[in-house]
């Protein structure tokens, strides 16, 4: 699975929090576009002396129970534990995540 299938698989699970945010409103006493129960973390880094972002790190972060799911595509270089064409399970506990309530 290349970087850019996990980031469409991401931007689902992400719809989905978007849709829970709007549906279920946010954090407690506070309006939806100002304190959204679900965040995104996206960030893009580049090794020194490179020109383009060669790792991402994708996640969820639920303000209301405090807990976060991030995957980090550095995983995906060598590491024996990721296959390259499933979902890796952090996948999974974004899902899970989204669906808690």
């Amino acid at each position: 699975m290349r970087k850019v299938r996990l980031v469409q698989v991401f931007e689902e699970i992400w719809a989905k929090a978007e849709k829970r945010n709007v549906e279920y409103g946010a954090v407690k006493g506070f309006d939806v576009s100002a304190s959204p129960r679900f965040h995104r973390i996206h960030t893009k880094s580049k090794a020194e002396g490179e020109k383009n972002n060669r790792y991402i790190t994708l996640g969820i972060y639920d303000s209301v129970n405090k807990k976060y799911a991030l995957f980090d595509t550095i995983n995906l270089s060598g590491n024996f534990r990721y296959n390259s064409n499933t979902v890796p399970p952090e996948f999974a506990e974004m899902r899970r995540l989204v669906d808690s309530k």
